[in-house]
């Protein structure tokens, strides 16, 4: 066994097959420790030769001790050969037991450190020594734990695969190293192989192959262990059984965890902390904090990882004075310096809005921690909280502190750059990001730079990111489809979703969404129609946002009766939910419905948001309801605290110009807290346009111009308004002069979509596939008018006119 197990390890110490296989083995051996102090730069010091000691404790100092492995070479070379044969002689055929634990201690302590390259060492020693087959399987075995626990798992299959014989811990470790792996299935079929060999489990084999389960996502394949687990005895093991409720919640059968939990005969922290987090992982969170009382009555103290878990449910619960209570807690076990549990306790202040305390906990332990945990935890604080300022400054401080940003630092801190449309900013961080290459190594970054650059308005960055990508996921698609949306490119957003789509990714929630808002905005009621379909067949029907989204689709979609049946299976809809109802009634000129349902709104205490209010004087203004709207408006600050925005005065001045109460409208303009934009006074001239009134109208022609000399409409309304007050040389003159300042007016458009596709209509255009039949047919419509004694009303003929 140690020739053939030799053979295959020191393959590379050796230069060919033939050679190794003539030369004995305690030669053999010999050659590889030179080699080995040759590659490690030890030439000059012979196998036999004191080159350092290592400092070991045996497993009673061990348990005691916080020291470290640590090795004190005699002239600072690294090395451990030397100690090991210092330590127990050349006389490898007297070795005595003692002595095999001495060096299973060592394995231990090596494997607990990490320490590879001294595994190794021992690991040569090994295989000279004249042991019985069962201690050296012992030390094998161990041998093997020690490169698993050092990330060498190529040594430790090799160790693995030239046992001729095999035990339950030789096997248990191999499971352990295809996990970790992440060669899940692999673990399980040598959970398997080893039951085929005769060879029952224990309790740590049970407890890995679970692992494996976990990572396959089978809660089949747990049912099955779970049941081998019963039949063999072992369903009282604290260790199995908790590694079986782990299972449970984590592959979200929480009630199965439950039952296991509730099942076994005696709880330990580690049980208890499995049971708290899987509860909370699964959305319980409640019932963890339930557990976390339950813990301590019955006398077991909550270490670091119960915090952990007790303050992620407490912060999504956002019940902040839960949060203090085990903050003193915290407190009374002298954990409020420990780097999990602080940046835990910032996390939750964070998210139950208590900035100043989650500030006060990071200033007062984590500043100079070294760690980013913490300040990682109170930037992603600042920007989930909008706080984008502080988040930012606080990025700044950061690396004023010599402390280098990770992969979660710069996502948070896109995220508020992306909350600030600071473009300059973002442009560079972004240069920062390159320099560091984390947006080479880690697709998260890479999604949270396109998103920022995608709410920055910038799409050319985003779609460049994108291209860029060596891989895409879900999240990838939906920034850019979602991005395209927002930025009014919907037809853009609906290519790029059936792009998605023909590469074989399922839409989530979010992508949806979006999809139903560019067909909302381009009346595609027909591919809404199929969007319904599919998020109903991936289960997203009942997601609020979603259903909102649905809502909208229909009412602009010219279907306000299907709006309101989307609406109506909403089983608590929220503001947005209402907004999206209330808008759609308003464009339907259902002005007492959407009236009625910001009352109902009202009533059941939901709070109206900004843009409720918008829809709300959009129908007071096309019901000519101008006290309402006002009184609506004035509420706005005085009873909900909301700031009036650029949008809602010019619905004021809309909802005042539409009855012809100009001079009102404009004394409202003049007495606005805020200086008016090219928006509200572009509102007032139309108005004046449609009552006649001039001056008022050149009044605010200037003003718009003086902001916008391009803006072409502004030149059309006022030369309209001259005409049709019967001022002919003055809108002429009008439009001379928007020629010879090379102002062009975009021409208007009309679309349809047809089959799936998009066909669009401009006034004179000529560029349409059919326009022979369109034209043919239009000249058909005009003589069927005529048939009908219609009379031409040519007031507005001059408008779209250049």
């Amino acid at each position: 066994m140690r020739k053939t197990l030799f053979a295959a390890l020191a393959g590379a110490a050796d230069a060919s097959p033939q050679r190794r296989a003539v030369i004995p083995p305690r030669s053999a051996l010999q050659v590889m420790a030179i080699n080995f102090h040759a590659k490690f730069q030890f030439l000059g010091s012979a196998p036999d030769r004191k080159l350092c000691k290592l400092n070991v404790p045996n497993r009673k100092e061990a348990s005691n001790s916080k020291a470290t492995a640590s090795f004190q070479p005699v002239n600072k070379t690294v090395g451990i050969i030397g100690s090991v044969l210092s330590k127990f002689g050349a006389n490898y055929e007297s070795f005595q037991m003692s002595e095999v634990q001495e060096l299973v201690d060592k394995l231990h302590w090596c494997a607990k450190n990490g320490l590879l390259m001294e595994s190794k060492v021992i690991h040569g020693y090994v295989l000279k020594l004249d042991v019985d087959d069962d201690n050296l399987l012992m030390l094998l075995n161990h041998v093997m734990y020690a490169y698993l626990k050092s990330s060498d798992f190529k040594s430790a299959k090799i160790v693995f695969d030239y046992l001729p014989r095999k035990n339950v811990f030789s096997w248990s470790g191999m499971i352990v190293g295809f996990n970790q792996q992440t060669s899940f299935r692999e673990g399980f079929n040598s959970f398997c192989k080893m039951m085929e060999c005769g060879i029952l489990p224990d309790g740590f084999a049970y407890s890995s192959v679970l692992k494996s389960c976990i990572g396959m996502n089978s809660v089949d394949l747990g049912d099955i262990v779970h049941a081998l687990i019963i039949i063999r005895g072992f369903r009282s093991h604290v260790v199995v059984s908790t590694a079986l409720l782990n299972m449970y919640a984590k592959l979200g059968k929480v009630e199965d965890s439950c039952r296991v939990f509730n099942s076994m005969a005696e709880h330990n922290d580690v049980s208890w902390n499995a049971m708290i987090s899987g509860l909370t992982a699964n959305g319980l969170h409640l019932e963890a904090l339930d557990h976390f009382v339950k813990k301590k009555e019955q006398g077991f103290a909550p270490n670091m990882y119960t915090f952990v878990s007790v303050l992620k449910a407490v912060g999504i619960l956002g019940d902040v004075g839960k949060g203090k209570e085990i903050h003193e807690c915290i407190l009374e076990l002298g954990l409020q310096d420990d780097i999990l549990v602080g940046t835990a306790l910032i996390d939750m202040y964070a998210k139950c809005g208590d900035l100043l305390e989650a500030r006060f906990v990071f200033d007062t332990n984590f500043v100079d921690c070294g760690a980013n945990g913490p300040w990682n935890a109170m930037i992603s604080g600042y920007s989930q909280s909008k706080c984008s300022q502080q988040a930012l400054e606080l990025y700044v401080k950061m690396c004023q502190y010599n402390m280098k940003p990770d992969l979660y630092t710069y996502c948070s801190v896109f995220d508020a750059i992306a909350n600030l449309k600071c473009l300059w900013l973002l442009k560079e961080v972004h240069g920062m990001v390159l320099k560091s290459g984390y947006d080479l190594m880690n697709l998260d970054v890479e999604n949270a730079i396109a998103d920022a650059y995608s709410k920055c308005g910038s799409l050319e960055e985003v779609i460049k990111i994108f291209n860029r990508m060596k891989c895409r996921d879900i999240v990838s698609w939906t920034t850019l489809v979602t991005g395209y949306s927002q930025c009014s490119k919907w037809e853009e957003a609906l290519i790029y979703f059936s792009q998605m789509r023909e590469e074989g990714l399922s839409p989530n929630n979010f992508t949806l969404a979006s999809v139903l808002t560019a067909c909302a905005n381009l009346c595609y009621l027909e591919y809404g129609r199929q969007i319904h379909g599919l998020l109903c067949k991936l289960g997203f029907e009942t997601v609020r946002f979603v259903e909102s989204a649905l809502v909208d689709m229909y009412a602009k979609g010219g279907c306000i009766h299907e709006a309101e049946k989307a609406f109506n299976r909403i089983s608590n809809p929220d503001v947005v939910s209402f907004t999206a109802m209330i808008s759609g009634y308003a464009y339907h000129g259902s002005m007492a419905r959407a009236l009625c349902q910001f009352k109902r709104m009202e009533e059941i205490h939901i709070k109206p948001s900004a843009v409720t209010f918008l829809c709300v004087l959009f129908a007071c203004s096309h019901a000519g309801l101008v006290e309402e709207g006002l009184q609506y408006f004035w509420s706005m600050e005085k009873d909900y605290g909301l700031v009036p925005k650029m949008q809602h005065y010019a619905c004021v001045v809309d909802l005042l110009g539409r009855v012809g109460h100009l001079n009102e409208a404009f004394d409202f303009i003049m007495q606005m807290p805020v200086e008016p934009d090219e928006m509200v006074w572009q509102t007032l001239l139309a108005a004046c346009r449609i009552h006649g009134h001039v001056e008022l109208g050149e009044i605010a022609a200037k003003k718009i111009l003086s902001l916008c000399p391009q803006y072409s409409s502004t030149y059309v309304l006022l030369s309209n308004t001259y005409m049709e007050t019967g001022s002919f040389k003055d809108g002429f003159d009008l439009r001379k002069v928007m020629k010879v300042q090379g102002v062009k007016k975009d021409p208007g458009y009309s679309w349809i979509s047809v089959n799936g596709r998009v066909h669009k209509f401009y006034a004179g255009g000529t560029n349409h596939p059919q326009k022979d039949s369109i034209y043919a047919k239009l000249a058909e419509l005009r003589r069927h008018v005529k048939t009908l004694s219609y009379d031409s009303d040519l007031k507005y003929a001059l408008q779209g006119e250049d």
